[in-house]
């Protein structure tokens, strides 16, 4: 089966990663995977070309002008057609108002959707009007991915007929087998830093929806009552300037360090302490996944499908979201206890559970079950 992938990626984060696992575990699987990567004119390769084709990953670059653009949209799949593409898969916001917006006779090739989670956090923004475009034009997809169980009640996919919607959780190879570029080595002073007292790790884009403040404060709160906890956070995005300047308020510029986005930053993990995932919302985020298959102890944010993915705490802490006092008292319970037998079971329970679970060869073989059925359901004219 020959799969085109729709993205227009904005870095290389988790839904990129988790594209690239897919991408990969169907090629093993026998299938012809292609990544449609959409950008602007005139820009360079983006992270996730790069990464792909390091991968073994065949890419082709749609460039073409921001907002609804139907030429582009006939160019991508008049190419789709001409290559005889079986199934479109569209990842993201852009590509499934792209693709959805048109019927489907104009399109004449099944549209699989993925949602890999919505970042809207209130008021009035361009992120909302995007959102709210996405959930209408998902309705002409044949199939709707939702990448956890609770997402099955937001109010965006109530319009999406049940037999189109599935849940498919995001997977990750084993470490042993993945051979995904190892990336540039992790700089000596970050090594030094990390291996003095408890440091503590997180990964992400430096934005609002992933609750960077409230760790920060919550770290600060931890070295006020005396220990001795460092913070390291791998990212970029709009927010560093301002949690740049809550790290000098709060007085912890020798405590933090945000190096900034750094390629497989999961290879670092095994550096760390613990790790920390202080989300305001989510999906089924990949560096949790990373985060548990590297064995590390855990605290993370109770949305989205966080405590699924945990076993509603017996693989890590949970916390509420947007909280400092119950992430500092979780993170206290780590560096007092980290080597103590439950967190040891933690840690354990979450590993098997990460490689059972959650693997992306398991997640490629539910792909095309759902691939299968967007084929029989578009060719019967349902």
């Amino acid at each position: 089966m020959r799969i085109l992938h729709v993205m227009d990626s904005g870095g290389l984060y988790g839904a990129e990663v988790m594209l690239l696992h897919l991408m990969t575990a169907q090629q093993e699987l026998g299938l012809t995977p292609i990544l449609a990567s959409i950008g602007e004119p005139g820009i360079p390769d983006k992270e996730v070309e790069v990464e792909a084709r390091k991968r073994g990953l065949t890419v082709q670059p749609f460039r073409m002008r921001a907002g609804l653009n139907l030429t582009g949209t006939r160019q991508l799949l008049g190419w789709a057609r001409g290559e005889r593409m079986q199934v479109l898969h569209s990842h993201g916001y852009k590509g499934n108002i792209l693709l959805g917006m048109l019927p489907r006779r104009l399109r004449r090739l099944p549209l699989v959707a993925t949602v890999h989670g919505w970042t809207w956090t209130g008021g009035l923004s361009r992120m909302m009007v995007y959102e709210w475009l996405d959930a209408l034009c998902l309705r002409r997809a044949q199939a709707v991915v939702i990448v956890n169980s609770v997402m099955r009640s937001h109010p965006r996919l109530q319009a999406i007929a049940g037999h189109r919607l599935h849940v498919i959780n995001n997977g990750i190879p084993p470490a042993d087998t993945d051979k995904e570029s190892s990336g540039p080595p992790l700089p000596q002073e970050l090594l030094d830093f990390a291996g003095q007292g408890t440091c503590i790790v997180a990964l992400g884009r430096l934005s609002e929806e992933k609750g960077f403040p409230f760790l920060i404060r919550a770290v600060g709160e931890l070295v006020a009552n005396g220990r001795d906890a460092r913070l390291v956070i791998f990212g970029e995005g709009p927010q560093r300037h301002e949690l740049e300047q809550l790290v000098e308020q709060l007085g912890l510029s020798a405590r933090v360090r945000m190096p900034g986005f750094v390629v497989d930053g999961a290879r670092f993990l095994p550096y760390f302490s613990c790790f920390v995932l202080p989300s305001l919302t989510e999906g089924l985020p990949m560096v949790l996944l990373e985060a548990m298959e590297a064995g590390l102890p855990i605290v993370a944010s109770r949305v989205g499908g966080i405590p699924e993915v945990l076993d509603h705490g017996n693989c890590g802490l949970l916390v509420p979201a947007g909280e400092v006092a119950p992430l500092r008292d979780a993170l206290l319970t780590l560096v007092e206890n980290r080597e103590q037998v439950k967190i040891r079971v933690q840690r354990a329970r979450a590993r098997e559970r990460v490689r059972t679970r959650y693997s992306s060869k398991v997640m490629a073989q539910h792909y095309l079950t759902v691939y299968q059925r967007a084929v029989d359901e578009f060719q019967g004219g349902c």
